[in-house]
């Protein structure tokens, strides 16, 4: 009798216990996942920033099993006048190129990738062509004029990135790391952005404006499930699209996936604008706002837009083996 009441009062606290138990379990795999996922993205950074063909090795167990490969979860579309007073507009669309100038000064387009180039003379400064170039890696096109200067640059890079998967009781706690950024999501929440791509302004020594913009590609090879936990991380090096003094920017992006940060970059970036904008002091603002409609469809740029500034932005190339 005494045995039977022992047994079902034990029962009993293990029934009433269980869903903390299940709790207690999730909070330490939350925890051993977010801890795994800084670890690793801070050596990704590191290698980010070492010449190529350099990396280090990473020993972990929960992020050899938990990796996943995020293909092209951004698309960066970039481009600026460079030169002259002109105001030089490019677009690309399935494979199609588009050239247009106002003052008429850009006489032929520069187009190269990371294996190929191809060159374009245009008409009274204006042109559209047809590519056959590959289009799945990154994109240059430079619009010169009559004496070979680069009056405008646009570019486009594609990246790539990783998720770090965690399986909790019901369903999984994932992180992403993409294009330098930490964005984090539980079971049936929305996105939590932790960190943002590394785009800045910032006044130089001289007075001048400076922007930045450091991408970050991460390719992810071989993965195939085996005994051996170690992981691979090394630098492919960086490509310098920009290094030059700029006016006219325009930063456009894509993003994959339903639930993508798009809005929370640009409320991150822009807020100050808004801010400007509501109290009527917006000609006064120095920093990044809509390009063309407030609404952000057109992309951002650097106000004020016309001004010259500095324009600084690199490709850093990283694969995971």
């Amino acid at each position: 009798m005494l045995l039977a009441m022992v047994i079902s009062t034990m029962s009993g606290v293990v029934v009433v216990m269980q869903p903390f138990m299940k709790d207690l379990t999730d909070n330490r795999d939350w925890a051993a996942g977010s801890v795994a996922a800084t670890q690793f993205n801070d050596r990704l950074l590191v290698v980010a920033e070492s010449p190529a063909g350099t990396g280090v090795v990473v020993n972990n167990q929960h992020i050899k099993d938990t990796i996943e490969p995020l293909h092209i979860a951004e698309i960066w579309q970039i481009s600026a006048d460079l030169f002259g007073h002109d105001r030089v507009t490019v677009s690309m669309e399935s494979g199609i190129i588009i050239v247009t100038s106002l003052n008429n000064t850009a006489t032929s387009i520069h187009i190269q990738t990371n294996s190929d180039s191809e060159r374009w003379n245009l008409s009274e400064g204006q042109g559209e062509f047809t590519t056959n170039l590959s289009l799945r890696g990154w994109i240059k096109i430079d619009v010169l004029d009559s004496n070979e200067r680069v009056v405008h640059r646009w570019i486009q890079a594609p990246l790539d990135g990783i998720q770090i998967r965690t399986p909790l009781t019901s369903g999984s706690f994932q992180i992403n790391l993409i294009n330098g950024a930490r964005i984090e999501q539980l079971p049936n929440q929305p996105i939590d952005v932790r960190s943002y791509p590394r785009l800045h302004h910032d006044r130089a020594l001289d007075g001048g404006l400076r922007v930045s913009f450091v991408l970050l590609d991460v390719d992810v090879e071989g993965m195939t499930r085996t005994t051996d936990v170690s992981l691979d991380i090394e630098s492919r090096g960086v490509i310098t699209f920009f290094d030059d003094q700029a006016r006219n920017l325009r930063l456009v992006a894509e993003f994959s996936g339903l639930d993508n940060p798009e809005s929370r970059y640009l409320r991150h970036w822009t807020d100050s604008y808004d801010l400007h904008r509501a109290t009527g002091d917006s000609n006064e603002y120095i920093g990044f706002g809509p390009n063309g409609r407030l609404s952000g469809a057109e992309g951002m740029t650097i106000h004020p837009a016309s001004s010259d500034f500095h324009l600084d932005v690199i490709l850093q190339q990283v694969v995971v083996q």
